[in-house]
């Protein structure tokens, strides 16, 4: 059986050109600040071997995000707080150096962690694949995951992957910028998940007890939900709908549709932010 990395190219062009980047000071009040690129290649050329030793790969795939993100359009606090931060100098470069030394898997208005969980949901008899990143978000997919961070792999079930993005709509993720309900985290999720069922309809009484509706609540989940195979149609690259919880029959489904046709077929509209400050983006 062939077995193929899906790695996160955010995070490798991110943390290359992070451990690349030097402060200097010339003198008292001069300080400039470099990147060695053949430095932050070798890091990233290291860190691919790496994988695939440590998992027997034969292969891999490098994914990177577009610069435009439905999840945008449904909610315009989505990682807003990310546009002030500077990104090292060497990050445009780096996600360039890998579409032409390896090539990479892009998709029209969605993140990286969306590509991967599509590619590692789309799989043939003959093949596994394993999605190499640090972000905790992909125990939300039935998958195997690496997270090289903590050098943990994940076989993450259908069961466990569900569960985990009902937390994940409960307890919220301020960075992201989707709160979920107020005072719930990560622990009291899985409490109530625990006590009360793994179920939408724990989630629905969490959040009618915190004073919230259900549209909040789907807002929740579509911004923590990584889209799968069967909810993207590869030849068009274009979302064919959104997740809906299980339990809804095609009534309640029709009364969040304006919504979710907001975004789903063509969605030719600019929804990419400015870039944290690059101070190579003038040269």
């Amino acid at each position: 059986m062939k077995t193929t990395l899906l790695i996160d190219g955010d995070v490798i062009a991110y943390q290359s050109s992070f451990v690349a980047q030097a402060n200097v000071q010339w003198k008292d009040e001069l300080w400039t600040v470099h990147t060695d690129l053949a430095l932050a290649k070798n890091w990233a050329i290291e860190r691919f071997d790496m994988f695939k030793e440590k998992t027997g790969a034969d292969d891999f795939i490098i994914a990177l995000s577009d610069k435009n993100n439905y999840r945008r359009k449904l909610n315009p606090q989505y990682k807003a707080n990310r546009r002030s931060k500077f990104a090292p100098i060497g990050l445009s470069p780096m996600r360039e150096w890998m579409a032409e030394e390896y090539g990479i898997v892009q998709y029209p208005n969605l993140e990286a962690d969306d590509v991967l969980a599509i590619m590692a949901t789309d799989l043939t008899p003959d093949e596994k694949r394993i999605i190499v990143s640090i972000d905790k978000d992909f125990k939300s997919v039935p998958c195997t995951f690496y997270d090289f961070n903590r050098d943990e792999i994940h076989d993450v079930s259908v069961e466990d992957a569900s569960r985990y993005h009902l937390m994940q709509t409960m307890a919220g993720d301020p960075v992201d910028g989707y709160k979920g309900i107020p005072g719930v985290g990560g622990v009291k999720a899985n409490r109530l998940l625990d006590n009360e069922g793994a179920t939408w309809a724990t989630v629905m009484k969490a959040y009618k007890a915190a004073g919230l509706t259900e549209e909040e609540a789907l807002m929740n989940a579509w911004m923590a939900y990584l889209i799968q195979y069967k909810e993207y149609d590869p030849v068009k690259q274009q979302l064919k709908y959104l997740w809906m919880p299980s339990e809804y029959s095609n009534e309640d489904k029709q009364r969040f549709s304006h919504i979710i046709q907001q975004v789903t077929g063509a969605l030719n509209e600019d929804l990419s932010r400015p870039n944290p400050f690059d101070p190579l983006e003038a040269v």
